[in-house]
C-alpha cells in the first residue's frame, strides 16, 4: 500500500500545486546567478503576447520623421536612394544645425587637407572593450582613407594586458573612475571617465604591434591639466627622454612629432590630472575606444561641460558615436523613457561642448537568454529599447544606426556563439574580435554608401 498509485498521484499533484505558482513568478536573482521560473504548462499555454516572457510589449513608437524642407531644413540637391540589400543604412535625423554624419563626411571630404585626421569618438561598454569592434572599424577606415596608429589611450587602464592593438606599460598612477562612487572628483572628469594622478615620478610606455599601421606613429600626444607650470618627459624609441613644458590652468595637449614605435612618458609633481595619450598620424582617420565596463552610457553628463569644451579645443572631434543599452536592457522592462530621458542629456552635453561633430547614436544589440519556453530568444527589452533610442535619435535630431539589424535580427547571437570560430561567448551577450569585425563590416559598409551618397549630393 505504500507504494499505491493513490499515494504517488497526491504527491504528483502536490508537486504540481507547488510549482505551478512560480511560472508568473519572475527570475531570482543571486548575485551574478539567474534561477530561472518554472514553465510546466509552456507547451499547452497559447501565446497572446510578443513576449515568451508573458510580459506584453508596447506598441512600436511612432516612426521617426525625417526632416522636411520647409525652409528650416538643409537643401538637398536630390531624392534619397534606397539602402541597397545586405546594407543596414544610418537614419540621419539631422536638423539644419546638420548634426548627424554630414559633419563626419565632409571630413572624409577633405581628409587630405584638414591640417589634421579625422577623428571618430567611440563611447561604449563592455561591447567594445580592449578595442572590441573599433579596432576592425579603425583598421577598415584608415585602408579606405589613410592614417596609423590606435588613437587615445587611458594613462592607466585596467585592461592593458588584454588589448591586441597595442602593448602598454605603466606605472605610479592613482587611478580614478566614475562608476566608484565616493572616490572621485566630478570636476577631473574627461571623456574617458577616468583620471590618473601621478604619485612621485609616474610613467607609461606605448610600443606599437606587428598589425598593419598600428607598429609605428608619427604624433605623440599628452593630455593633462595642471595648477602651476608643469613639465613632462618623453622620449621615442632608444632617444634621449626630452621635456615639454604646460603653462597650467587648462586642459593642455602635450606634443612631439617624429615617426617611432616605443614612445614613454614622464609626469610628476604636484597638482597634476592626466587623462591619456594619443598615438596617430598627421592625416587619414583616427577612431578612439572609450569603453566602461558596466556603463550605462548616463554618466557622461557627469563630466563638466568646461572639461569638454577645453578637451575640443585641442583635440576636435568629427562624430561621437554613443553605443550604449547592453547593461540596460532587461528580460521583463519594456519602459526605458527614464533611461532615454537621461541619455537625451547627455547627447545636449555632446552637442554643446563638440559644436561642429555629427552624433550617432548606435541601438543595443542582440542579447539572449531563455525565456519561458526554455529556448533562447532576444530579450524582450533589446526590442523595446531599439524602439527608444531609435525615437531618442530623431528627437535630438541626430543619426541612428540599428545594430541589432547589423548583427542579422532576431538569433543572431546565437547564431555568432555557434559559429566556426566562436564570433561570441555562451552568455549569449558579448562578442568577441571575430564578432566585433563582422559588425565593422557592417558598420563600415553603411558610412561608406552614406558618404557616397553625400558627395553625390543625395541626402
Amino acid at each position: 500500500m505504500k507504494d499505491s498509485p493513490y499515494k504517488i498521484f497526491l504527491l504528483v499533484l502536490a508537486v504540481v500545486l507547488i510549482l505551478l505558482p512560480w511560472q508568473w513568478a519572475p527570475a531570482l536573482t543571486l548575485g551574478s546567478y539567474e534561477v530561472k521560473n518554472v514553465t510546466l504548462l509552456s507547451d499547452v499555454l497559447s501565446d497572446s503576447t510578443s513576449s515568451t516572457t508573458g510580459v506584453p510589449l508596447p506598441p512600436p513608437p511612432a516612426p521617426p520623421v525625417a526632416p522636411s524642407g520647409d525652409g528650416n531644413q538643409a537643401t538637398e540637391t536630390s531624392a534619397p536612394k534606397p539602402c541597397p540589400k545586405g546594407t543596414v543604412c544610418i537614419e540621419d535625423y539631422a536638423d539644419a544645425s546638420g548634426r548627424g554624419m554630414r559633419p563626419l563626411y565632409d571630413a572624409l571630404s577633405k581628409a587630405g587637407s584638414l591640417g589634421r585626421p579625422v577623428r571618430i569618438a567611440y563611447f561604449g561598454d563592455s561591447f567594445i572593450e580592449v578595442d572590441i569592434l573599433t579596432s576592425s572599424l579603425r583598421a577598415l577606415l584608415q585602408n579606405k582613407f589613410g592614417g596609423h596608429g590606435v588613437g587615445w589611450l587611458d594613462m592607466a587602464p585596467p585592461y592593458a594586458a588584454n588589448r591586441p592593438t597595442v602593448t602598454q606599460r605603466y606605472g605610479g598612477w592613482d587611478t580614478r573612475c566614475v562608476l566608484n562612487k565616493g572616490t572621485y572628483s566630478r570636476n577631473n572628469l574627461n571623456v574617458g571617465q577616468r583620471y590618473f594622478i601621478p604619485r612621485g615620478t609616474a610613467w607609461t610606455e606605448i610600443k606599437g604591434v606587428k598589425r598593419p599601421n598600428l607598429d609605428t606613429t608619427e604624433v605623440h600626444t599628452l593630455y593633462l591639466r595642471s595648477s602651476g607650470p608643469v613639465t613632462a618627459g618623453v622620449k621615442l624609441d632608444g632617444g634621449p627622454m626630452l621635456a615639454l613644458h604646460g603653462q597650467g590652468g587648462r586642459i593642455e595637449a602635450l606634443s612631439r612629432t617624429g615617426r617611432a614605435g616605443t614612445v614613454r612618458w614622464q609626469v610628476s609633481g604636484s597638482g597634476v590630472i592626466c587623462w591619456g595619450v594619443a598615438e596617430e598620424s598627421r592625416k587619414g582617420v583616427i577612431v578612439d575606444n572609450f569603453s566602461l565596463r558596466g556603463s550605462s552610457g548616463v554618466t557622461l553628463a557627469e563630466i563638466p561641460a568646461q572639461n569638454l569644451a577645453q578637451l575640443n579645443a585641442v583635440r576636435p572631434y568629427d562624430l561621437i558615436v554613443l553605443q550604449f543599452g547592453l547593461n540596460v536592457a532587461s528580460k521583463t522592462q519594456t519602459n526605458y523613457s527614464n533611461y532615454v530621458a537621461q541619455m537625451k542629456r547627455v547627447v545636449a552635453l555632446m552637442k554643446q561642448c563638440f559644436p561642429k561633430a555629427g552624433i550617432l547614436i548606435v541601438g543595443v544589440g542582440d542579447r539572449e537568454n531563455r525565456l519561458a519556453d526554455g529556448q533562447l530568444h532576444t530579450l524582450p527589452g533589446v526590442l523595446a529599447l531599439m524602439r527608444y533610442q531609435q525615437n531618442m535619435a530623431a528627437d535630438c535630431h541626430v543619426a541612428y544606426w540599428d545594430l541589432y539589424k547589423g548583427m542579422g535580427g532576431e538569433g543572431a547571437m546565437r547564431r555568432m556563439a555557434a559559429a566556426k570560430p566562436a564570433e561570441a561567448g555562451k552568455d549569449y551577450t558579448h562578442i568577441n574580435f571575430y564578432g566585433g569585425e563582422r559588425v565593422a563590416r557592417q558598420l563600415f559598409k553603411s558610412i561608406v554608401y552614406g558618404y557616397q551618397q553625400y558627395t553625390q549630393g543625395h541626402r
